[in-house]
């Protein structure tokens, strides 16, 4: 579990680098994304990130937060069906037309996740 996170940890960090980058060709591949799979496909990647965080909490430097942000994801995912595509298109086209400096910032919080699972991560990496 804890090399499976620590990938996805590792596409967190790249996807928001890549926000950091280029803002608006991330914005764009967020639009795709509700496209093509949609809410169903994102509500399975929060699932599968929040089976990730909880059972690799063990593992880890931080296993109460990594718990509390299992929780918190999995509540996401269950969110978003009831918000609905239009609502979440709405909320992205409204992202989207923040200034590129805004998405940077909120892209490098992104990295700051990624990083911060990385670490804490690290006790179960070495370990196994």
């Amino acid at each position: 579990m804890t090399v499976a996170l620590a990938l996805f940890s590792a596409l967190i960090i790249a996807m928001s680098m890549y926000g950091v980058v280029q803002p608006l060709k991330l914005t764009t591949l967020v639009r795709r994304f509700m496209i093509s799979p949609g809410v169903w496909g994102a509500v399975a990647i929060r699932l599968l990130l929040a089976g990730l965080l909880w059972f690799s909490a063990p593992f880890s430097h931080t296993p109460f937060t990594f718990k509390v942000l299992a929780l918190l994801t999995f509540l996401a995912a269950i969110a978003l069906p009831i918000i609905g595509a239009a609502r979440l298109m709405k909320l992205i086209d409204y992202l989207a037309s923040w200034p590129p400096i805004a998405i940077r910032i909120q892209c490098l919080l992104g990295v700051a996740l990624g990083a911060f699972l990385l670490w804490s991560l690290s006790r179960g990496l070495a370990a196994g």
